[in-house]
């Protein structure tokens, strides 16, 4: 066997043998992973790290001292499964990319020749042929593939803000669900309150003869009434909480003791200055979505190209060296695929389609963004009127019980008119928690409609956890 043969046999070899990934399992722990979870607490010290990094208000005490809806959002950042969901699919996509890079590997041949006539001092068995074959892509088919691969992973990497957006609204929408509890609860247990006054009233003046039983009667059936309404907003603030504790990825037992602000949270912005114009131009620019879109059309539109390059058929540059009754025979020939049976119209004409199909997901998209933009204010503005309206009937109300105060103090009023006036005024402030309910709701449907806080101190920017880092540097709302 010549010496050239076998550099070639070994050399094959040596490259079949050159690569270096080796398969590790990695098997899923359930047990460890519920452990981990039952755990997690608000004064993880990496938390506490997170927060000082990302806190308007730089550092401070930590944990927090009362935990605020920015505080809240940045710890379920840190928790987030869904955003630990959202980098893995990140990762995929950025994995996708090498492979788009990757070009055709050669390939080696080697054959044996068996020579049916003996020829004199040579073994009729011998090496035949050793052939090696250079595929080489055209057209720039494999810059085409690396572009929508990147693409792709743009499509992804927005995909992460948009997960960290669904944590921040959860987060406030869990956080409105317990602030409205218990402000529930607490005028649930006013308004029982002035109840028991108003029956304790009734029910002395029925024993001195002053007042008739039905009128007792009432007023003991409107106490019971009081009592079951502050049992079931009692019973409604655990759910809350827990809703709380999923929205950050934490279990409910880390929030029992952590106390909640709110600073805003009676006052949400006046919407005089979000215009209809102004809203969809927020929506526009901010929504995540469309963004994602966008480049999910710029990966379409490259595989388009990546189709149309196809139709230009690759050269495999093919050699091979035999030897031959003391005779070295070199080969050397290129290998063309014919476009004779197609020119590749049928991927062309669906990559095609599949742009298209883009094109008009990214219209109608934009065009259901800018209707809930503009349905989110109009609702939002309605809340807001509703809200007024509840709140000038509050200071009506108060005004009038510090009058009928002053007349009681002085003797002119009796308790039981003062009691009345104290129940009236619960009842209006019910009312207004209701409007206020939903104003708030109203606002993060708006801030959903154009993924962008409106509130003052809210969270404007912040960095990706520790884990998340290789993501983005910064999101920024």
């Amino acid at each position: 066997m010549p010496f050239s043969v076998k550099r070639v046999a070994a050399l094959s070899l040596l490259c079949a043998l050159c690569a270096c990934a080796t398969y590790r399992p990695a098997p899923l722990k359930p047990e460890e992973a519920a452990s981990e979870f039952a755990g997690r607490t608000l004064a993880n010290p990496k938390l506490c790290e997170y927060l000082q990094a990302n806190s308007a208000a730089g550092r401070g005490a930590c944990p927090p001292a009362r935990w605020n809806l920015a505080n809240l959002t940045l710890a379920g950042f840190f928790y987030s499964p869904d955003l630990a969901v959202a980098e893995a699919q990140l990762n995929v996509a950025r994995a996708a990319i090498i492979t788009a890079g990757q070009r055709p590997n050669p390939s080696v041949g080697l054959g044996a020749a068996y020579a049916a006539t003996a020829v004199p001092n040579f073994a009729p068995w011998a090496l035949g042929t050793a052939a090696i074959n250079f595929p080489i892509e055209t057209a720039g088919k494999r810059g085409y593939r690396i572009a929508q691969a990147q693409r792709l992973a743009d499509a992804s990497a927005i995909g992460v803000g948009e997960a960290a957006w669904r944590v921040r609204s959860a987060v406030r929408t869990a956080l409105l669900g317990y602030m409205l509890a218990r402000r529930s609860y607490e005028l649930a247990r006013a308004y029982q309150a002035a109840s028991e006054r108003i029956a304790r009233i009734l029910q002395q003046r029925v024993d001195a003869g002053a007042a008739a039983a039905p009128e007792l009667n009432l007023a003991l059936a409107n106490l019971s009434s009081a009592r079951l309404k502050t049992a079931l907003t009692r019973s409604r603030m655990p759910a809350t909480l827990n809703a709380l504790a999923i929205a950050i990825g934490v279990p409910a037992g880390a929030l029992q003791d952590a106390t909640f602000a709110w600073p805003d949270f009676d006052y949400p912005p006046d919407a005089a200055a979000l215009t209809p114009a102004r809203v969809r131009r927020l929506a526009l620019l901010d929504r995540l979505d469309l963004r994602r879109t966008l480049a999910q059309y710029a990966a379409a539109d490259e595989a388009l190209k990546l189709e149309i390059a196809r139709q230009y058929p690759n050269i495999n540059l093919a050699g091979g060296y035999s030897w031959e009754v003391n005779e070295n025979i070199f080969e050397l020939f290129p290998v063309v695929t014919l476009p004779l049976m197609n020119q590749n119209q049928g991927p062309i004409a669906e990559a095609r389609a599949r742009r298209a199909q883009a094109a008009d997901q990214f219209v109608a998209l934009q065009d259901s963004v800018i209707g809930q933009a503009n349905g989110a204010l109009t609702n939002y503005r309605g809340a807001l009127a509703a809200l007024r309206e509840a709140s000038r009937s509050v200071a009506f109300s108060k005004e009038r019980l510090a009058g009928i105060r002053q007349a009681a103090d002085v003797g002119d009023i009796d308790a039981l008119a003062l009691a009345t006036a104290q129940l009236e005024t619960v009842v209006a402030e019910q009312s207004q928690l209701t409007a206020l309910a939903g104003a708030q709701s109203a606002l993060g449907a708006l801030e959903d409609a154009v993924e962008r806080p409106f509130e003052n101190g809210d969270l404007k920017s912040f960095k990706l956890p520790p884990s998340l880092q290789n993501i983005a540097s910064e999101q920024t709302s």
